[in-house]
């Protein structure tokens, strides 16, 4: 992988040059096009007919993803110069380090939502209840012509009004796209509003009120710096889940009834909240342990991930291992503990973002934006990228050579 740094930039070639070029056998411009990044291979489209036909070919886009598989992470970006202001989304290669395509949009001061898609989520930005849904392959944006149902627009005037949770996911079985989202006031003792929204590549998009849950949710904008951007709510396999808010309920008469680590899950084809999932068990034991003060979220974390497909909770306690538990059965809601990773330095710092195929986990470090890998078999650490901000990244599973994207 190559040394940490700011993502590079790759400047843009000129058609003059590639243009000497159009005499090539096809098999030929087949075999150097494959090694090129696909922000090359989109650029030499437009050389001429013969070019395009080749980088648009099934075949090619295919090779092309098998022999350039990423990772690939989103990351948003805001340069300045010559007293203009350009913002948008990087699509960086992480074995490389390079960007491999850039795309504009106006969507400025927005994060990105942490996802594993072929569509990148941006939240916030222009208002605090803007969400917006980006394509990288056609760099088109989609977004509600409301900012709120038709069922809580009295919200907006009743003071203020805040988006708590997000997120973002796929139904498997009909490839629909969705966004559900939590709104409140900011009051701890209020439970939140409930809103979706179907993304597709046709029509309005708006805002549909549901059912909220039962009982609270850990917001995304609390106290806790993971919370911002959603580390304890993750989409798998069309299921959000969610961390509930265990400090709210732990001096209420509810809190009785639950304990540290318990998940409550959306299902997003059927757009219902489903029962309980408790957490692992030593995770759950904490209960009797905490105690209720400021320094609580600085000694003990809990956060979610998706880590090759799997729910993963991620239990982090000062001054001992962090512990990985998969969960292996979810009707049965069995959990396996895979990894205890004992950090080097504070591991609170440390969200793990990717299991890597070759026994490798790519973490988030809260404290410097970078991004780390590290390797189970030698127990060794290496800087991959430094990120402009560690709250706005996802991962990026589309293919940019495709020539419509993840919406129809």
């Amino acid at each position: 992988m190559a040394p940490p740094g700011t993502s590079r930039r790759r400047g843009r070639r000129g058609r003059r040059a590639a243009g000497r070029c159009a005499g090539l056998p096809l098999d030929a411009l087949f075999e150097i096009m494959l090694r090129l990044p696909a922000r090359d291979v989109c650029r030499l489209r437009a050389v001429c007919r013969s070019w395009r036909a080749v980088a648009s070919d099934r075949a090619f886009v295919d090779a092309h993803a098998s022999r350039h598989p990423g990772p690939y992470v989103a990351a948003c970006f805001s340069d300045e110069g010559d007293g203009d202001e350009s913002c948008g989304v990087d699509i960086v290669d992480l074995s490389s380090g390079d960007i491999v395509k850039t795309i504009y949009t106006d969507v400025s001061g927005s994060r990105v939502q942490r996802t594993r898609l072929d569509l990148v989520c941006l939240v916030e930005g222009p208002s605090p209840l803007a969400v917006t849904v980006l394509n990288p392959v056609t760099g088109a944006t989609y977004s509600p012509a409301k900012s709120i149902s038709a069922d809580n627009e009295d919200l907006l005037s009743s003071g203020l009004l805040i988006m708590e949770s997000c997120a973002f996911g796929k139904v498997p079985s009909t490839g629909e796209y969705k966004v559900l989202r939590l709104l409140g006031s900011g009051n701890p003792c209020e439970l939140y509003e409930c809103e979706v929204m179907t993304v597709n590549g046709a029509g309005a998009l708006q805002w549909r009120a549901i059912q909220g849950p039962q009982l609270p949710v850990c917001s995304s904008n609390n106290t806790s710096v993971w919370s911002s951007n959603n580390m304890r709510s993750v989409v798998i396999n069309g299921v959000a889940y969610f961390l509930l808010d265990y400090l709210r309920l732990y001096c209420s008469n509810d809190g009785l009834l639950i304990r540290p680590g318990n998940i409550v899950p959306f299902n997003l084809e059927t757009e219902e909240w489903m029962g309980i999932l408790d957490g692992p068990k030593p995770v759950a034991r904490g209960r009797d342990m905490i105690v209720i003060s400021s320094t609580l979220e600085i000694m003990e974390q809990l956060s979610l991930a998706d880590l090759n497909g799997s729910l993963v909770m991620v239990h982090a306690v000062y001054g001992f291992p962090m512990d990985l538990w998969f969960l292996s059965d979810l009707e049965q809601g069995l959990w396996v503990k895979k990894y205890s990773i004992d950090f080097e330095y504070y591991n609170n710092n440390a969200y793990p973002l990717l299991l890597l195929d070759d026994e490798k986990i790519v973490f988030l470090l809260r404290g410097t934006n970078v991004l780390q890998s590290y390797d189970l078999k030698d127990d060794t650490y290496t800087d991959i990228l430094v990120l402009p901000d560690f709250r706005s990244v996802g991962i990026y599973t589309g293919n940019l050579l495709s020539l419509e994207g993840g919406l129809n």
